[in-house]
C-alpha cells in the first residue's frame, strides 16, 4: 500500500471539487483516544494499522495516527493518559454516517480498531468535529509516513471561525508548516459552550523542518496583537503517522 502522498491529493480526496479559494470547505473528522497495552510499542501499532485491508464503500478518506511526544493535559495533569490519538476524515457528516454504518453493519474486524486490540486498547467513545483548512493546497509537498505535528487549543472570546481560520493560516506560513487544520468539536469531548473555542492544528514537512521553524520563532517570537480576541495555550507535539488514505482511480 502507498502511504506517501501529496498536499494536492489530500485536499482532492477530502473536497472533492470544491474550490478552496472561494469558500471555507468542511469536513468530518472522528477522533478516538487509544493506550498502548503492556508490552507493545508504537511501531506494533503502526505495523498493524498501515495493513489493514479498507473497504472502498466504508473506508475514511484519510486516517492518521498521532502518538503523544510533549502532550498537555488538563489544568491539574501533566498530560493526557492515553498514548495516541486516531482520526479519521470524511468528505462530509453524510459521508461519515455512511461509510460508519455500513461498517457497523457488517461487523468488520481487519478494517477497523478491532485489529489493534493485541496492541492497544481504545475508547469506545469519540470525538466528532468539523475541519476547515486554514492553508491552501500545495502541489509541490508530500506528507511523509512519519512527521511532526503541533496543536493547541484556542478560546475564541468572542471572535468567529473564520477569525481563526485566517489567524491559524498566517501562523501556518510563517513557520513554513504543509498544512494547517482548524477543528470546532460537534458531538463528545469535554463539556463546553458551543462556538466557544477551536482546536488548532499545524503538520510539518518533517521533523528536521520543525525543529528549524521553532527554532526560529524562539529568535524572533509574534508580537502580541491587542485587537485580536482569540487566545491559546496549551501547545502540544505530537509523532503523525499516515495511515490510510483511499486513492483516486
Amino acid at each position: 500500500m502507498r502511504i506517501s502522498f501529496t498536499i494536492a491529493m489530500l485536499f482532492a480526496l477530502l473536497l472533492g471539487t470544491s474550490s478552496v479559494s472561494a469558500q471555507t470547505v468542511v469536513v468530518a473528522s472522528r477522533t478516538t483516544a487509544c493506550t498502548l497495552n503492556p508490552g507493545s510499542t508504537m511501531a506494533d501499532v503502526v505495523e498493524t494499522a498501515t495493513n489493514f485491508e479498507f473497504a472502498e464503500d466504508t473506508a475514511p478518506a484519510v486516517v492518521l495516527m498521532r502518538s503523544k511526544i510533549a502532550a498537555t493535559g488538563g489544568a491539574n495533569s501533566f498530560g493526557p493518559e492515553y498514548d495516541f490519538l486516531v482520526t479519521s476524515y470524511y468528505p462530509s457528516y453524510s459521508a461519515l454516517v455512511e461509510r460508519r454504518g455500513r461498517f457497523l453493519q457488517r461487523q468488520a474486524g481487519r478494517n477497523g480498531l478491532r485489529g489493534l486490540a493485541p496492541f492497544a486498547t481504545c475508547s469506545d467513545n469519540v470525538v466528532i468535529s468539523s475541519v476547515r483548512f486554514a492553508t491552501p493546497a500545495n502541489p509541490g509537498a508530500a506528507i511523509p509516513p512519519l512527521t511532526a505535528a503541533v496543536t493547541v487549543g484556542c478560546a475564541l472570546n468572542g471572535a468567529t471561525i473564520d477569525d481563526a481560520v485566517a489567524m491559524n493560516g498566517a501562523f501556518a506560513e510563517r513557520v513554513g508548516a504543509s498544512v494547517g487544520l482548524v477543528s470546532s468539536r460537534s458531538f463528545g469531548g469535554p463539556r463546553r459552550p458551543f462556538n466557544s473555542g477551536v482546536g488548532y492544528m499545524i503538520n510539518f514537512p518533517s521533523f528536521d523542518d520543525f525543529g528549524t521553524a521553532w527554532d526560529e520563532l524562539q529568535q524572533n517570537p509574534t508580537a502580541p496583537d491587542p485587537d485580536n480576541p482569540i487566545s491559546c495555550s496549551g501547545a502540544s507535539l505530537w509523532a503523525q503517522y499516515l495511515i490510510h488514505q483511499t486513492t483516486a482511480n
